[in-house]
């Protein structure tokens, strides 16, 4: 997983806890071992989480990071952990009896890896972070089967492809003694061919990526103001310059659109202070319209209501305050804390005072050209690591996808890189190119069938930067007014998933009924 460079291994890395597999252990030590080892590889994977405490102001808050850090660690590790229990009580059942026993065996596995990472999206209000497939979010001939299957499809060619190879290290012992036909492992032949089908139906595909169509230039700026700064009002004029210095900046590079970044203004554009005024008079003056992620306070008979979203800037026009997203997923202990009714000393957590309220629909912004209409579909902070969210914003119309995030709270280490993994693979699932603009990074854009076109980086290759940078945004011809499979149909590929892994799951059930 980023930022380690080495997608190869996920063709590998379950191999040696199969062939521990092969030698019939106890399932209860299998799970234990392995989610000690899943829970390690976790909590390195999630470093950069701790940072997010830095802006505590009570004592010890460092530490609260590690530990919520490891705290996650061990429930991410539990999937994992799970499915290795499982392989620890079927797979030994099945070694000598005939091939098509153990690849049916190794099929219904490789769906319940599929099953188990849906899971994960839901559980404890979903964290779906890095899958499986997010490996290859750099080697696009192997995403494209994503536009049928979504993610979930390319974690079950991986894992089948990690149990077949392992079979066939497994006859590597047997082979003395025994005829030719005798040392085929149909297991693994099995898993080369999935492997094979998954490339060739990338190289499908390519034909459809070579006719493009020019849409606009965009300037994404990144003003990198700290994150605990930003809501600090001592800092609020600061961070205003800073702010206004690099979008004049950018407006120099002549683009049609500035792409502002997660939440950039130190107050809500829309309450009581007088910011909307601000946007629209920059605006104006640069003659660019913008698209801004901003926080707004909404005010009822209730009291008030505060959403985090993205907004319209016209330059004759001003802030569109009354059309704007507001974000479906918010993120729990920061923009709210989960039973704050019953714990109320955890709202010291959430970095504003009081919690955010949701939105409930994938509302689409519009960008006018003398040419077309634009349809931008926004999501905004983790948003996109919820297929779902991308999915709907699609079928509602949505052109492309805009994210706007703020990866700033956890520090310049490994998470931006792995936040904008999940692009990739949402931009091949829609087939829609999707924009992304961090406050200090990872800025850039992903064409349809999943290549990273652009990334803003300074002059020492970092993403970690303030400043701004253009690019020229295209979409394939072909998919123009056309939805993929896995727009519109969904997950159907995990509900098929649980059809292969049901009479595992079956079996499971029975042998505990057996006990009780």
């Amino acid at each position: 997983m980023p930022p380690y460079d080495l997608p190869e291994a996920a063709y590998v890395f379950l191999i040696p806890l199969i062939l521990w597999v092969f030698m019939s252990p106890q399932p209860k030590l299998v799970f234990r071992q392995v989610w000690i080892a899943s829970t390690v590889a976790w909590f390195f994977i999630l470093s950069w989480l701790p940072a997010f405490t830095d802006h505590l102001a009570f004592p010890m808050a460092g530490l609260l990071g590690w530990l919520a850090a490891l705290a996650l660690a061990a429930v991410l590790a539990l999937f994992p952990a799970c499915w290795a229990w499982f392989a620890a009580r079927s797979i030994p059942q099945v070694l000598e009896r005939g091939a098509a026993r153990r690849i049916l065996l190794f099929t219904a596995l490789a769906a319940l890896w599929v099953l188990l990472e849906w899971l994960r999206s839901w559980v404890l209000t979903g964290f779906p972070w890095l899958p499986l497939a997010a490996s290859q979010w750099q080697r696009p001939l192997l995403l494209q089967i994503l536009s049928w299957t979504g993610a979930w499809g390319l974690s079950f060619v991986l894992v089948f492809f990690n149990l077949g190879l392992a079979a066939y290290l497994r006859s590597l012992r047997h082979w003395r003694g025994k005829r030719w036909w005798q040392r085929l492992s149909p297991e693994f032949y099995s898993a080369f061919g999935l492997l094979g089908a998954t490339v060739f139906f990338g190289l499908s595909y390519s034909g459809n990526f070579a006719a493009r169509q020019s849409l606009l230039t965009v300037a994404f700026v990144q003003p990198y103001i700290a994150a605990p700064e930003k809501w600090d009002p001592q800092y609020a004029n600061e961070a205003l310059e800073t702010l206004e210095h690099v979008t004049e900046l950018g407006a120099l590079l002549q683009p049609d659109l500035l792409l502002w970044p997660e939440a950039t203004l130190p107050f809500p554009l829309k309450g009581n202070w007088p910011l909307e005024d601000w946007v629209a008079a920059l605006s104006k003056r640069l003659e660019k319209p913008m698209l801004m992620g901003a926080v707004v306070v909404e005010r009822s008979e209730q009291g008030e209501d505060w959403f985090n979203g993205v907004f319209w800037v016209d330059p004759e026009k001003g802030v569109d305050t009354d059309n704007y997203y507001a974000k479906r997923h918010l993120v729990p202990f920061g923009e709210y804390v989960p039973f704050g009714r019953w714990l109320p000393f955890l709202d010291k957590v959430i970095p504003l005072d009081g919690s955010f309220r949701q939105g409930t629909e994938p509302t689409l912004l519009r960008y006018q050209t003398l040419e077309r209409t634009l349809r931008i579909g926004p999501l905004v902070c983790y948003e996109d690591i919820f297929p779902s969210l991308a999915r709907s914003s699609v079928n509602a119309g949505a052109d492309l996808l805009f994210v706007a995030t703020n990866n700033a709270w956890f520090g310049e280490g490994s998470g931006a890189w792995q936040h904008a993994a999940h692009s990739v693979l949402r931009a091949v699932e829609t087939r829609r190119p999707v924009l992304r603009t961090g406050n200090g990074g990872w800025s850039g854009w992903i064409d349809d069938h999943g290549h990273i076109r652009h990334i803003t980086l300074d002059r020492s290759g970092s993403i970690y930067f303030q400043g701004v940078d253009t690019a020229e945004i295209t979409r394939s011809r072909h998919w123009i007014r056309e939805l993929s499979f896995y727009v519109r149909f969904g997950d159907w590929f995990v509900l098929f998933s649980a059809f292969l892994c049901w009479p595992l799951i079956r079996t499971f059930l029975r042998d505990q009924e057996k006990v009780t």
